[in-house]
């Protein structure tokens, strides 16, 4: 029970920081830094693909509300909660074993800094190309997805090195 009162208070505080701070943050209208998915990597293994989805359905909509972006952020939230499972498995050996969240300590640092940079790529991707719902700008797009994907990636795991220290 204490685990999961943990991650709440973690997702309250990503969520928190994600839009009081950073959806404020638009460098040259290029950068914008996306944590929120860190509160999706972050859920226990053991949970059902079905609840994973429905957890990153849950935050992405509460990010549409948040940007008034209709189902943009839903669909990559959905589609890396969906992902996930079968991303973990390819650098788990035994996935049966394996309990509670992904993170640094669970995996490797090098697979958990290769699945890190999958899941915001992945994220990011989804999110500029629905939002822009053209291939008219595709190198402002992709410039996009690069720059938000490096700032979203260097915040997580520097989120994620201070949860580990504490």
């Amino acid at each position: 029970m204490t685990d999961w009162l943990k991650y709440i208070g973690l997702f309250l505080l990503v969520m928190f920081l994600q839009v009081m701070l950073l959806d404020n943050l638009h460098w040259l209208g290029l950068i914008h830094p996306f944590v929120y998915i860190w509160a999706i990597l972050l859920l226990p293994i053991e949970l059902p693909r079905w609840m994973q989805m429905f957890i990153g359905a849950a935050i992405g909509g509460l990010m549409d509300l948040n940007a008034h972006t209709p189902g943009v952020h839903m669909a990559a939230c959905v589609m890396i909660a969906y992902l996930r499972p079968l991303l973990v498995a390819s650098y788990v050996q035994d996935i049966q074993r394996m309990k509670g969240a992904i993170t640094i300590k669970t995996l490797s640092p090098g697979n958990y800094l290769q699945l890190l940079a999958i899941i915001v790529v992945v994220h990011h991707s989804l999110v500029f190309f629905l939002e822009a719902f053209t291939f008219r700008h595709f190198g402002y797009t992709l410039l996009q997805i690069l720059l938000s994907g490096v700032l979203s990636f260097a915040f997580i795991l520097m989120f994620e090195y201070l949860r580990k220290n504490t």
